[in-house]
């Protein structure tokens, strides 16, 4: 009788004795394996690649949540419905031109969480611009600036961003890669994905109870 044996993920084979095989599966490749009761042992085997959607392109046509921090908006919808909602929905949301852009976010100095948020539109794409005030165990307060893509992360690794902070005599810079929007705000407000300050350094560059960010784009 024919055999017909499916398996999702890759294949090495091990010859035993008696001209059988031993399969050992391993991830992302589909084996189809035809073989007759009295299979040659020359007769090749047939190994057919199957092509298995990556958790990115899964996540492109999910919903995704809201870029704003914070728990207050439960939205969720489409990649391209996410610019706007962000503009039905939540006003304090400028949209900025340009690969240079000062991102000012107003009030920092108020106690309690809070969350600030501007689109950056250049290099054909559009970005969201975050800082993000945490307050932590025993009332201690951060800072969490970071930028995500309007796009997937594949998108996001082909730039930069630079965040720059100007104080009296004093000058803070921060260098890295956007993450792409479908991995989420929480993804990208780890210490070791966006700038982490804290209220002290905050009033350092603060102007009556306003903080502004220059933040610049480019491709990498």
């Amino acid at each position: 009788p024919l055999a017909r044996f499916s398996w999702i993920g890759a294949c090495s084979l091990q010859p035993v004795a008696g001209g059988d095989a031993i399969l050992h599966p391993l991830p992302r490749l589909c084996i189809r394996l035809c073989a007759l009761q009295h299979l040659p042992s020359r007769t090749p085997l047939s190994l057919h690649r199957e092509v298995v959607p990556s958790a990115e392109d899964l996540s492109e046509k999910s919903l995704l949540a809201c870029p704003c921090p914070g728990a207050s908006c439960k939205w969720e919808g489409p990649l391209e419905a996410i610019l706007p909602h962000l503009a039905a929905s939540h006003h304090s949301v400028v949209r900025l031109q340009g690969e240079s852009v000062v991102f000012l976010a107003t009030n920092v100095h108020l106690p309690g969480s809070a969350g600030w948020v501007t689109v950056q539109s250049c290099l054909g794409h559009h970005f969201v611009l975050v800082l993000e005030k945490q307050v932590r165990q025993e009332g201690h307060q951060r800072f969490l600036a970071f930028v995500l893509l309007l796009g997937t992360s594949r998108q996001a690794q082909g730039f930069s961003y630079r965040l720059l902070l100007n104080g009296k005599r004093r000058r803070l810079s921060w260098e890295a890669t956007p993450r792409g929007v479908a991995e989420g705000p929480a993804s990208s407000s780890l210490s070791t994905d966006s700038l982490v300050f804290d209220t002290v350094m905050a009033q350092t560059f603060t102007n009556n109870g306003s903080l502004a960010i220059n933040v610049t784009i480019s491709s990498s």
